[in-house]
């Protein structure tokens, strides 16, 4: 310690200020405490300054940003979706008129029983001359197609309906309208522009049985609807003391059974004509009342009907009863408990009550 002296005299220049040292200490205690307040002071007006001004341009990116990034972001997502809606209403809106024009304004007539019958009633109404008429009726797909044709004495009904040809010039038609639904048209091919005062009733006659034709036939196959048969049966319930026989015939397969109902009318034509109308009382369920010969028949050719239609593809279910008397209250009942358990024992299976 000894050597300090030597070394750092301004220490002993300072002696008299050093003995005094609490007063000293006081004092620059009080001198550092005023000058670090007045920096607080300063760093806090600078800070809140600093805060101040940076609160002012802040504001548009914490909520004006934003909000301005929302509507940038979400006005291109409404109008994509509002684009999409735009197709999808118009899709559906032509959809909509497509279906329209096809089940409403359409009417599908097949030519069979009832309809033919009218057709063939109107075309022999008419006078015969040099005169070329055709009726043409509205496919299932609303297309015209030929149903029948007369020129002179001939009369001409296709057996199978091709779409008819846009009319000829000179061709005067007729349209076949019930309510607001197109059945068909009516055209007749003449040089001479005649007046025809028998016409409009005989179209009148001609709409109303294609109206009740179809109510009472079934629009896929042509054949008879439930309403057709309840009524068939109904009226054989009280007519005639020989026996009948009501058949129920019920066909499975996994798909659509339309081929197999073509194939089976086909069939049922060549073996029992038109005397024995069918009727397609279900989806997948026909009925026909047949005399006892054309039943023997019948089950005698079940076998190959089967080979006919393919065993391997759909399968028939048959049940059938025996009308013993006028007003067998039990005839259509017994043919539905007959098919039933026809179908409890097995597929191709045949039971008679």
């Amino acid at each position: 310690m000894h050597y300090f002296p030597a070394f750092f005299k301004i220490l002993f220049d300072f002696q008299p200020a050093i003995l005094p040292s609490s007063v000293w200490i006081d004092g620059e205690v009080l001198a550092l405490g005023s000058v670090s307040l007045a920096l607080l002071s300063l760093f806090g007006y600078v800070v809140h300054s600093q805060i101040d001004r940076k609160s002012v341009p802040e504001e548009p990116q914490t909520v004006s940003d934003p909000e301005v990034n929302t509507e940038v972001s979400e006005l291109p997502v409404f109008e994509s979706v509002s684009e999409e809606t735009t197709i999808f209403d118009s899709k559906t809106y032509f959809e909509k008129e497509e279906n329209t024009e096809e089940y409403h304004h359409s009417f599908y007539l097949p030519i069979h029983g009832k309809t033919l019958e009218a057709v063939r009633m109107f075309l022999e109404s008419i006078p015969s001359g040099s005169d070329s008429w055709e009726v043409l009726l509205r496919s299932s797909s609303g297309k015209l197609e030929i149903a029948a044709t007369r020129s002179g004495n001939l009369f001409i009904f296709p057996s199978e309906r091709k779409e008819a040809l846009p009319a000829e010039p000179g061709t005067m038609v007729w349209p076949l309208q019930w309510e607001s639904a197109s059945l068909g048209e009516l055209r007749r091919k003449n040089e001479i522009d005649s007046v025809l005062p028998y016409l409009n009733p005989a179209l009148d006659r001609l709409i109303e049985g294609l109206i009740l034709g179809g109510e009472s036939q079934d629009t896929e196959t042509g054949w008879g609807s439930y309403s057709f048969f309840a009524q068939t049966c109904e009226r054989e319930k009280e007519t005639g003391e020989e026996p009948k026989i009501l058949v129920l015939l019920e066909f499975t397969k996994s798909g659509d059974l339309a081929p197999e109902f073509r194939s089976f009318g086909r069939w049922w034509k060549e073996r029992f004509g038109d005397s024995n109308l069918l009727s397609r009382v279900r989806k997948n369920r026909l009925a026909a009342i047949l005399s006892p010969e054309d039943w023997i028949r019948f089950q005698e050719s079940l076998s190959g009907l089967m080979e006919f239609l393919g065993p391997d593809k759909v399968s028939l279910n048959v049940g059938a009863s025996v009308r013993i008397g006028r007003s067998d209250s039990e005839w259509e009942p017994k043919a539905k408990r007959a098919l039933h358990s026809s179908k409890e024992e097995g597929p191709n299976r045949l039971v008679c009550l």
